[in-house]
């Protein structure tokens, strides 16, 4: 896939900071900007799992807030299905999770989103080879739907970034 210019300084960060094997928070910072996120991380596919590559937060987000997410998702089982990061992996299209718990299936996701002081977040599945092998998540204080800038966004950035993902053994 061609990459579109907009996207080539948070792609250009997350090369060289996965080719470094370091976590990618340069460009996750920068995803955070552009889409008034409240969080943002990104999980790579290992087996029946997910293993987080890095995660930031907005910078009023607090301390143990950040500190519980980070280690609750450093690996996250397939079987989490509550987790819209767990859910666009299984399904392979992007998962929506919505804080009313009463219109998502996805519960856990919208526990956290609470404590984010968001309202959606969206996880975009990351592929290399038609394989699936990560995700791209976003959590928002905006109303994210499809078509909107942030969405688009999000999904053409999980469009690019499955090639730079480390390949899984």
């Amino acid at each position: 896939m061609e990459q579109s210019s907009d996207l080539d300084p948070i792609l250009s960060a997350f090369q060289k900071d996965l080719a470094a094997g370091t976590p990618p928070l340069d460009a996750l910072r920068a995803i955070l900007n552009a889409t008034s996120g409240r969080a943002v991380g990104l999980w790579q596919r290992q087996g029946d799992a997910l293993l987080q590559i890095g995660f930031c937060t907005a910078d009023d987000m607090p301390a143990e807030t950040h500190d519980a997410f980070a280690a609750a998702t450093k690996r996250v089982p397939l079987d989490e299905t509550g987790l819209g990061i767990v859910k666009a992996v299984q399904t392979a299209t992007p998962a929506l999770a919505d804080l009313d718990s009463q219109t998502t299936i996805l519960e856990t996701s919208a526990t956290w989103l609470a404590r984010f002081a968001a309202r959606r977040s969206l996880a975009a599945p990351t592929s290399a080879n038609g394989s699936i092998n990560g995700v791209l998540a976003v959590s928002t204080a905006k109303d994210l739907t499809p078509g909107h800038a942030e969405w688009d966004l999000i999904c053409r950035l999980a469009a690019e970034l499955g090639d730079l993902l480390p390949t899984s053994d």
